[in-house]
Protein backbone atom coordinates (compact mmCIF):
# COMPACT_ATOMS: atom_id res chain seq x y z
CA UNK A 1 0.00 0.00 0.00
CA UNK A 2 1.07 3.50 -1.03
CA UNK A 3 0.88 6.64 1.11
CA UNK A 4 0.28 9.70 -0.74
CA UNK A 5 -1.02 13.31 -0.13
CA UNK A 6 -1.40 14.14 -3.09
CA UNK A 7 -5.05 14.89 -2.19
CA UNK A 8 -6.21 16.79 1.32
CA UNK A 9 -7.29 14.82 4.04
CA UNK A 10 -9.65 15.55 6.77
CA UNK A 11 -6.91 13.81 8.71
CA UNK A 12 -3.40 14.21 8.34
CA UNK A 13 -0.79 11.88 7.81
CA UNK A 14 1.08 12.50 10.94
CA UNK A 15 -2.37 11.86 12.48
CA UNK A 16 -3.25 9.13 10.43
CA UNK A 17 0.78 7.47 12.01
CA UNK A 18 -0.41 8.18 15.07
CA UNK A 19 -3.64 7.00 15.04
CA UNK A 20 -2.36 3.58 13.06
CA UNK A 21 0.00 3.06 16.47
CA UNK A 22 -3.06 3.89 18.92
CA UNK A 23 -5.11 1.32 16.95
CA UNK A 24 -2.17 -1.45 16.96
CA UNK A 25 -1.22 -0.82 20.93
CA UNK A 26 -5.30 -1.49 20.91
CA UNK A 27 -5.42 -4.96 19.21
CA UNK A 28 -2.58 -6.04 21.69
CA UNK A 29 -4.56 -6.04 25.00
CA UNK A 30 -5.60 -9.43 24.29
CA UNK A 31 -8.46 -8.99 27.00
CA UNK A 32 -11.94 -7.33 26.51
CA UNK A 33 -11.82 -5.08 29.40
CA UNK A 34 -8.74 -3.36 28.42
CA UNK A 35 -9.75 -3.18 24.36
CA UNK A 36 -12.69 -1.68 25.02
CA UNK A 37 -11.65 0.53 27.53
CA UNK A 38 -8.63 1.43 25.42
CA UNK A 39 -10.65 2.02 21.63
CA UNK A 40 -14.15 3.67 23.32
CA UNK A 41 -12.77 7.36 23.88
CA UNK A 42 -12.00 7.11 20.10
CA UNK A 43 -15.41 6.08 18.86
CA UNK A 44 -17.65 9.16 17.63
CA UNK A 45 -21.27 8.98 18.65
CA UNK A 46 -22.18 8.82 15.00
CA UNK A 47 -19.97 6.22 14.19
CA UNK A 48 -20.47 3.06 12.18
CA UNK A 49 -19.51 -0.25 11.99
CA UNK A 50 -19.79 -3.06 9.91
CA UNK A 51 -18.24 -6.44 10.32
CA UNK A 52 -19.03 -10.04 8.94
CA UNK A 53 -21.58 -12.34 11.58
CA UNK A 54 -22.84 -9.30 12.90
CA UNK A 55 -25.95 -6.67 12.58
CA UNK A 56 -24.16 -2.92 12.26
CA UNK A 57 -23.34 -1.24 14.69
CA UNK A 58 -24.02 2.59 15.94
CA UNK A 59 -21.44 4.93 18.20
CA UNK A 60 -20.03 3.54 21.12
CA UNK A 61 -22.98 1.36 22.27
CA UNK A 62 -22.49 -0.47 19.23
CA UNK A 63 -18.98 -0.82 19.06
CA UNK A 64 -19.21 -2.12 22.64
CA UNK A 65 -22.16 -4.78 21.37
CA UNK A 66 -19.88 -6.32 18.76
CA UNK A 67 -17.00 -6.86 20.68
CA UNK A 68 -18.99 -7.94 23.84
CA UNK A 69 -20.04 -10.96 21.45
CA UNK A 70 -16.55 -11.70 20.04
CA UNK A 71 -14.96 -11.92 23.51
CA UNK A 72 -17.15 -13.86 24.79
CA UNK A 73 -16.67 -16.24 22.07
CA UNK A 74 -13.03 -15.57 22.41
CA UNK A 75 -11.93 -14.60 25.53
CA UNK A 76 -7.97 -14.11 24.93
CA UNK A 77 -8.63 -12.50 21.72
CA UNK A 78 -5.77 -10.22 20.53
CA UNK A 79 -4.14 -8.63 17.40
CA UNK A 80 -1.27 -8.03 15.04
CA UNK A 81 -0.71 -5.63 12.22
CA UNK A 82 1.03 -6.25 9.18
CA UNK A 83 0.89 -3.25 7.07
CA UNK A 84 -1.01 -0.03 6.80
CA UNK A 85 -1.90 2.79 4.20
CA UNK A 86 -3.37 6.10 3.86
CA UNK A 87 -6.81 7.17 1.86
CA UNK A 88 -8.62 10.07 1.33
CA UNK A 89 -10.71 9.84 4.36
CA UNK A 90 -8.49 7.46 6.49
CA UNK A 91 -6.74 4.51 6.48
CA UNK A 92 -6.27 0.76 5.57
CA UNK A 93 -4.78 -1.58 8.12
CA UNK A 94 -4.36 -5.19 7.91
CA UNK A 95 -3.73 -7.47 10.61
CA UNK A 96 -4.34 -10.85 11.87
CA UNK A 97 -6.60 -11.63 14.70
CA UNK A 98 -5.38 -14.79 16.99
CA UNK A 99 -7.44 -16.67 20.03
CA UNK A 100 -8.50 -19.96 21.22
CA UNK A 101 -11.81 -20.84 19.91
CA UNK A 102 -13.28 -23.56 21.93
CA UNK A 103 -10.33 -24.71 23.08
CA UNK A 104 -8.64 -24.57 19.79
CA UNK A 105 -5.60 -22.01 18.45
CA UNK A 106 -7.32 -19.87 15.73
CA UNK A 107 -6.09 -17.33 13.46
CA UNK A 108 -8.25 -14.47 11.07
CA UNK A 109 -6.75 -12.03 8.66
CA UNK A 110 -8.69 -9.25 8.58
CA UNK A 111 -8.54 -5.70 6.75
CA UNK A 112 -10.24 -2.62 8.50
CA UNK A 113 -11.59 0.55 6.46
CA UNK A 114 -11.85 2.97 8.62
CA UNK A 115 -12.72 6.59 8.18
CA UNK A 116 -11.03 8.84 10.35
CA UNK A 117 -12.04 12.75 11.87
CA UNK A 118 -9.52 14.68 14.18
CA UNK A 119 -8.08 11.11 14.59
CA UNK A 120 -11.63 9.52 16.06
CA UNK A 121 -13.37 6.66 14.06
CA UNK A 122 -16.18 8.02 11.81
CA UNK A 123 -17.02 4.31 10.04
CA UNK A 124 -15.38 1.18 10.20
CA UNK A 125 -16.08 -1.84 7.76
CA UNK A 126 -14.21 -4.80 8.59
CA UNK A 127 -13.38 -7.60 5.88
CA UNK A 128 -12.69 -10.78 6.56
CA UNK A 129 -13.59 -14.49 5.40
CA UNK A 130 -16.12 -15.91 8.10
CA UNK A 131 -16.58 -19.18 6.47
CA UNK A 132 -13.74 -21.31 8.28
CA UNK A 133 -15.02 -19.72 11.32
CA UNK A 134 -18.86 -21.61 10.88
CA UNK A 135 -17.87 -25.48 10.96
CA UNK A 136 -16.34 -24.56 14.87
CA UNK A 137 -19.58 -22.64 15.79
CA UNK A 138 -22.17 -24.73 14.31
CA UNK A 139 -20.26 -27.93 16.11
CA UNK A 140 -20.20 -25.50 19.27
CA UNK A 141 -24.24 -24.51 19.98
CA UNK A 142 -22.62 -22.76 23.29
CA UNK A 143 -20.20 -20.92 21.70
CA UNK A 144 -22.43 -19.72 18.77
CA UNK A 145 -24.88 -18.52 21.39
CA UNK A 146 -22.32 -16.27 22.61
CA UNK A 147 -22.27 -14.20 19.68
CA UNK A 148 -26.07 -13.59 19.63
CA UNK A 149 -25.22 -10.47 21.38
CA UNK A 150 -23.82 -8.93 18.10
CA UNK A 151 -26.95 -9.67 16.09
CA UNK A 152 -29.66 -7.58 18.38
CA UNK A 153 -29.23 -3.98 18.58
CA UNK A 154 -28.68 -2.94 22.04
CA UNK A 155 -30.98 -0.57 23.90
CA UNK A 156 -28.43 2.48 23.78
CA UNK A 157 -28.48 2.09 20.08
CA UNK A 158 -32.50 2.03 19.87
CA UNK A 159 -33.65 4.79 18.02
CA UNK A 160 -37.49 5.18 18.97
CA UNK A 161 -39.98 2.50 18.43
CA UNK A 162 -40.51 1.83 14.35
CA UNK A 163 -41.02 -0.47 12.18
CA UNK A 164 -38.45 -3.10 12.34
CA UNK A 165 -37.34 -2.54 15.96
CA UNK A 166 -39.02 -4.14 17.49
CA UNK A 167 -38.05 -6.07 20.91
CA UNK A 168 -40.58 -9.33 20.27
CA UNK A 169 -39.17 -9.69 16.44
CA UNK A 170 -35.72 -9.08 17.69
CA UNK A 171 -36.37 -12.22 20.91
CA UNK A 172 -38.48 -14.12 17.49
CA UNK A 173 -35.08 -13.92 15.52
CA UNK A 174 -33.14 -14.85 17.94
CA UNK A 175 -35.20 -18.05 18.81
CA UNK A 176 -34.88 -18.86 15.45
CA UNK A 177 -31.12 -18.74 15.56
CA UNK A 178 -31.34 -21.36 18.44
CA UNK A 179 -33.28 -23.47 17.14
CA UNK A 180 -31.82 -23.63 14.44
CA UNK A 181 -28.17 -24.35 15.81
CA UNK A 182 -30.10 -26.99 18.05
CA UNK A 183 -31.71 -28.78 14.25
CA UNK A 184 -27.89 -28.40 12.43
CA UNK A 185 -25.85 -29.79 15.50
CA UNK A 186 -28.31 -32.24 17.03
CA UNK A 187 -30.69 -33.32 14.83
CA UNK A 188 -31.07 -36.57 16.96
CA UNK A 189 -31.57 -34.78 20.26
CA UNK A 190 -33.75 -32.14 19.01
CA UNK A 191 -36.29 -34.91 17.31
CA UNK A 192 -36.07 -36.93 20.57
CA UNK A 193 -36.64 -33.87 22.53
CA UNK A 194 -40.00 -33.44 20.63
CA UNK A 195 -40.72 -36.97 20.73
CA UNK A 196 -40.35 -38.30 17.55
CA UNK A 197 -38.63 -41.10 17.02
CA UNK A 198 -35.43 -40.22 14.92
CA UNK A 199 -34.17 -41.66 11.61
CA UNK A 200 -31.75 -40.45 8.89
CA UNK A 201 -34.48 -39.13 6.67
CA UNK A 202 -36.07 -37.54 9.54
CA UNK A 203 -32.16 -36.04 10.70
CA UNK A 204 -31.94 -34.73 6.87
CA UNK A 205 -35.28 -32.84 7.10
CA UNK A 206 -34.80 -31.50 10.37
CA UNK A 207 -31.01 -30.19 9.03
CA UNK A 208 -33.11 -28.75 5.94
CA UNK A 209 -35.15 -27.18 8.50
CA UNK A 210 -32.36 -25.87 10.52
CA UNK A 211 -30.94 -23.98 7.71
CA UNK A 212 -33.97 -22.61 6.78
CA UNK A 213 -34.72 -21.01 10.15
CA UNK A 214 -30.64 -20.03 10.00
CA UNK A 215 -31.30 -17.70 6.98
CA UNK A 216 -34.45 -16.30 8.60
CA UNK A 217 -33.21 -15.02 11.89
CA UNK A 218 -29.85 -13.68 10.36
CA UNK A 219 -31.77 -11.73 8.29
CA UNK A 220 -33.72 -10.21 9.96
CA UNK A 221 -31.21 -9.60 12.94
CA UNK A 222 -28.10 -8.15 10.28
CA UNK A 223 -30.75 -6.01 8.54
CA UNK A 224 -31.63 -2.65 8.36
CA UNK A 225 -35.01 -1.15 8.47
CA UNK A 226 -36.61 -2.23 5.11
CA UNK A 227 -34.86 -5.73 5.11
CA UNK A 228 -36.53 -6.49 8.47
CA UNK A 229 -39.97 -4.88 7.03
CA UNK A 230 -39.23 -7.53 4.73
CA UNK A 231 -38.12 -10.41 6.39
CA UNK A 232 -41.03 -9.69 9.31
CA UNK A 233 -43.41 -10.85 6.19
CA UNK A 234 -41.78 -13.49 4.51
CA UNK A 235 -41.38 -14.80 8.74
CA UNK A 236 -45.15 -14.46 9.04
CA UNK A 237 -46.15 -16.59 5.71
CA UNK A 238 -43.33 -19.17 6.82
CA UNK A 239 -44.90 -19.36 10.20
CA UNK A 240 -48.65 -18.81 8.96
CA UNK A 241 -47.92 -22.25 6.75
CA UNK A 242 -46.09 -24.00 9.24
CA UNK A 243 -48.68 -23.55 11.95
CA UNK A 244 -51.73 -24.80 9.17
CA UNK A 245 -50.03 -27.32 8.37
CA UNK A 246 -49.42 -28.39 12.31
CA UNK A 247 -53.04 -27.91 13.09
CA UNK A 248 -54.09 -30.42 9.58
CA UNK A 249 -51.50 -32.85 11.49
CA UNK A 250 -52.66 -32.58 14.67
CA UNK A 251 -56.68 -33.35 13.67
CA UNK A 252 -55.66 -36.38 11.60
CA UNK A 253 -53.55 -37.49 14.79
CA UNK A 254 -50.78 -38.99 11.78
CA UNK A 255 -48.10 -37.89 14.56
CA UNK A 256 -47.60 -37.76 18.25
CA UNK A 257 -49.13 -35.39 19.81
CA UNK A 258 -46.70 -34.00 21.98
CA UNK A 259 -45.13 -33.41 18.77
CA UNK A 260 -47.80 -31.37 17.25
CA UNK A 261 -49.26 -29.58 20.44
CA UNK A 262 -45.08 -28.37 20.73
CA UNK A 263 -44.41 -27.12 17.00
CA UNK A 264 -48.09 -25.76 16.64
CA UNK A 265 -47.79 -23.86 19.96
CA UNK A 266 -44.20 -22.20 18.25
CA UNK A 267 -45.10 -21.39 14.96
CA UNK A 268 -48.73 -20.01 15.75
CA UNK A 269 -47.22 -18.01 18.46
CA UNK A 270 -44.71 -16.51 16.45
CA UNK A 271 -47.23 -16.33 13.55
CA UNK A 272 -49.69 -14.69 16.73
CA UNK A 273 -46.56 -11.96 17.27
CA UNK A 274 -45.52 -11.52 13.54
CA UNK A 275 -49.46 -10.57 13.09
CA UNK A 276 -49.59 -8.29 15.76
CA UNK A 277 -46.64 -6.64 14.68
CA UNK A 278 -47.51 -5.68 11.21
CA UNK A 279 -51.02 -4.56 12.37
CA UNK A 280 -49.36 -2.09 15.03
CA UNK A 281 -46.67 -0.83 12.22
CA UNK A 282 -49.90 0.38 9.90
CA UNK A 283 -51.76 2.44 13.03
Amino acid sequence: MTQSDSITRTTSSDEKAEFVEFFRQGLAQGNRDAFIEHFLPRITPDSRQRQPLARRGSGPAGFQRLFDGVFAAVPDLHGVVHRWGATDDGVLIEFTLIGTLGGKPITVDVVDRIVLREGRFVSNDTYFDPIPLLPKLLTRPRLALRLLPRFRLSRAELSPAGPGRSNALNLMAAGRLVLAVASLTAPQKFARTLGVRSSPELIYLTRIYGARALVMGLGYLTGGPQEQDRWKRFGLAVDICDTVSGVTHLLRRDVPMRTALTMVALTGSYAAIGASEIVADRR
